[in-house]
């Protein structure tokens, strides 16, 4: 799947809004826009990131906990523990940006 950029997203949404809004904006003033949409964008998509992130960690802790039960099987508990590993890695795949979009200095 192709991804566009905050970056291009960004001036194209300034672009957009210039145009709509019949706005006289240079081009510095346009890249500034530009610039404060891009951060905005990066700050949401890191904060989802982490929301994403918490939901696998949320998993982590049941399994983790499903495994410690005395009560489980083996084949369970072997299962739990299985699944507990697969969302800690999703975790840390989300948490890092697999795929994309990272906020600066993130």
């Amino acid at each position: 799947m192709d991804r566009t950029s905050p970056e291009v997203l960004a001036a194209v949404v300034a672009a957009e809004i210039a145009e709509a809004h019949h706005l006289d904006i240079d081009d510095t003033n346009l890249d500034s826009l530009a610039a404060r949409i891009e951060a905005a964008l990066r700050r949401m998509a890191r904060a989802e990131r982490e929301a994403c992130a918490a939901v696998c960690l949320e998993r982590v802790a049941m399994w983790e906990s499903t495994e410690a039960r005395s009560t489980i099987a083996e084949p369970l508990r072997a299962e739990s523990r299985a699944r507990c590993n697969e969302a800690q890695v999703i975790a840390d795949a989300i948490r890092n940006g697999a795929g994309g979009v990272s906020a600066p200095g993130a």
